[in-house]
């Protein structure tokens, strides 16, 4: 039986790229053919339990290399192509073409010359690099200039909560906002949404915390329904009792949460950018707004963050980033949030892509079909 040694960081309480590996490496614990171990620079997070098979490199040091170098063990990388740590690594030993990445997002991060040549190193010795989404593999190729036939498309799977919504009359709709509190999320434009929606019967909650969350909550003074109640432990208990989110991502690989909120049934509007799309559908699974406004680098501190590039859906080509329209968005919110067929159905149509195009099975197996390769 061979070993799957997965490299990862579980030190993030609220991060998409550890909620999805979470799904699957305890799916992977009952039904796959391997057996699994992770190996991490870091404790893992409080949020996630205890997980089997956990080791600390530190401390098994010495276990973690001879992984590394055996014949008889395929090494799982998740976000780490731009490490230059893992690439000296890889370099020193040999690894007997055993090598997969998967990329999930680190690749919009990417900025400077040298930390581009680090990424294509890296690319360089795997045998397959995994991506969440058509978004990301064209971000692969056309910037990074990684051979196409190296990339392979596997979907995040997420289990079914099988929640069900309870019909409620209640006087006021909740609208949700869930994810770090940093630009690139678009919790500011969420908020600047919501201000110019304050004499609305709405109410506006806003889960995650971050860097921004001082600046977020200034600029939300004087707006007594929106409320901030920090970190979420199980999104799902957030999203299921709201009756919109809102994504209004600058950039976003895929989008966890928009896949969660259609386990949940609630309708979604975002911004069509980067996978979003292969998400949701406008007007049919949700609504999808086009960035167009230009973003005020003074406005906030937390710029870093910021892509010099992201993917347009439409044509599938790099583009410079922009941020949604606060006035476009409050009219989406305002116009669903009038509509509650239109609600039901958005949620609904949701609910059936994301179960069949992400569900954690389908996922599972283009994994282990992908081991049988090695």
């Amino acid at each position: 039986m061979k070993n799957i040694i997965h490299i990862i960081s579980m030190k993030r309480g609220l991060g998409g790229v550890q909620q999805s590996f979470l799904s699957y490496y305890k799916f992977a614990q009952h039904s796959s053919r391997y057996k699994h171990y992770i190996f991490s620079n870091h404790e893992v997070s409080k949020n996630y339990g205890y997980l089997r098979n956990f080791f600390k490199i530190q401390k098994n040091f010495f276990t973690f290399l001879k992984h590394i170098i055996s014949k008889n063990s395929i090494i799982y990388l998740h976000n780490k192509l731009p490490s230059k740590k893992i690439f000296y690594l890889l370099k020193l030993l040999p690894t007997n073409n055993n090598i997969i990445f998967a990329e999930s997002g680190t690749a919009w991060n990417i900025k400077t010359q040298d930390q581009i040549e680090i990424y294509k190193k890296n690319a360089d010795l795997a045998k397959q690099i995994i991506v969440c989404s058509i978004a990301t593999k064209h971000m692969l190729v056309k910037r990074f200039k990684i051979n196409a036939k190296k990339i392979k498309l596997i979907y995040n799977g997420q289990e079914d909560p099988l929640i069900k919504k309870k019909n409620s009359k209640k006087k006021k709709l909740n609208i949700g906002f869930i994810g770090r509190l940093e630009t690139i999320k678009g919790a500011h434009l969420f908020i600047e949404a919501a201000n110019l929606l304050k004499k609305k019967n709405l109410i506006f909650w806003i889960a995650g915390d971050g860097d921004l969350e001082k600046e977020l909550k200034e600029i939300s003074k004087g707006n007594k329904n929106v409320n901030f109640i920090g970190n979420v432990k199980n999104p799902f208990d957030f999203i299921k009792n709201l009756d919109i989110l809102v994504v209004p991502s600058i950039r976003e690989p895929l989008g966890l949460v928009s896949i969660e909120a259609g386990l949940c049934k609630v309708p979604v509007i975002a911004s069509n950018i980067d996978g979003i799309p292969e998400v949701i559908s406008n007007k049919h699974s949700g609504i999808l707004i086009n960035p167009t406004r230009k973003i005020n680098l003074k406005k906030y501190n937390n710029q870093k963050s910021l892509p010099n590039f992201v993917i347009n859906p439409n044509n599938q080509k790099l583009v410079k980033p922009k941020e949604l329209d606060p006035k476009i968005l409050s009219k989406s919110i305002l116009l669903l949030s009038k509509n509650k067929i239109l609600r039901l159905k958005y949620g609904l149509k949701l609910y059936q892509h994301v179960r069949k195009r992400f569900s954690i099975k389908s996922y599972f197996k283009g994994i282990e079909d992908l081991y049988e390769q090695f």
